[in-house]
């Protein structure tokens, strides 16, 4: 309870500073944890959707793959869904709707992460701040007491002031981690997404030649 107390103590001792500093962790937080949430591999590439889709692919049952697609709420299924939609066209506009639903499931994807990445490099100015802001606030104060010989009278207000720089690192480096994280997790899943999509064009191209030999 003690240390609580303290702890508390020590980061309104920050002064106001400290109030965009926690909000910004606040918020860092709440990004992290909507973020793992909704990248998670059965958000976005769910397994037994993806073999569904390939049996149903192998055998020919588009109309049937494109209403699975439909009510399938993962960034593949509606990918795939664009592709599908667009069976029966030229290779060049399947890959073009697939590309086009491809971006906007990147977007989805990397949504707030930009925002993450903003507090981490603005935790520590915002820190520095603070620290500048008491430091002055202290020489004013030995100005006004006028005791150039007591350095525990700079010193006191020295250690208050940065605490800011402290909490602002505390909570940069964590958030910068986990931005670095999630930028390549979305990488990489953007990777397999594509390699998806590939396979999509491709049994779409062979399915469309097949017919077309079947006709002749």
């Amino acid at each position: 309870m003690d240390s609580g107390s303290d702890m508390l103590d020590t980061l309104m001792r920050g002064g106001f500073m400290m109030v965009p500093i926690l909000l910004g962790s606040i918020l860092a937080l709440t990004i992290i944890i909507e973020r793992l949430w909704a990248l998670q591999r059965s958000h976005v590439l769910p397994e037994a959707f993806l073999r569904r889709m390939g049996k149903m692919l192998e055998e020919g049952r588009h109309s049937e793959a494109l209403s699975a697609c439909q009510e399938n709420d993962s960034h593949i299924a509606r990918v795939m869904a664009a592709g599908l939609q667009a069976r029966g066209r030229a290779r060049p506009e399947i890959v073009e709707s697939l590309e086009l639903a491809g971006r906007q499931e990147t977007g989805r994807l990397s949504r707030w992460i930009g925002a993450l990445g903003a507090i981490a490099a603005l935790e520590p100015l915002m820190g520095l701040l603070g620290t500048v802001l008491g430091l002055i606030e202290s020489f004013r104060e030995v100005e006004r007491l006028k005791v150039v010989g007591n350095p525990s009278v700079v010193a006191s207000g020295v250690w208050q002031a940065l605490i800011t720089t402290a909490a602002g690192l505390i909570i940069a480096i964590p958030t910068y981690a986990m931005y670095r994280y999630f930028r390549s997790r979305i990488s990489n899943t953007v990777m397999d997404m594509e390699a998806s999509a590939f396979g999509l064009v491709q049994q779409l191209t062979l399915d469309a030649t097949s017919g077309e030999e079947a006709e002749a």
